[in-house]
């Protein structure tokens, strides 16, 4: 299993409207809306490393997202 964490800066006033979407991708297992350079942090448990790029992928083709660093689990 490759465990991935993804934080996300979307735009402003977007945050809800973004994670509600981010919540029914699938492999993300986590997500909260957060304060600081980020606005929202997931967490995306796949099978393969290309299953968990693929959702990354995913997440940053939902609209209002402007941003994505991912941190990947050793």
């Amino acid at each position: 299993m490759t465990i991935g964490y993804v934080a996300i800066h979307c735009d402003l006033g977007r945050e809800v409207q973004t994670y509600e979407r981010i919540v029914t991708t699938p492999h993300v297992r986590e997500v909260s809306i957060v304060m600081g350079l980020y606005d929202i942090v997931c967490k995306i448990e796949a099978g393969t490393t290309k299953e968990l790029e693929n959702t990354v992928m995913q997440i940053r083709k939902i609209p209002h997202v402007l941003t994505t660093m991912t941190l990947l689990v050793l």
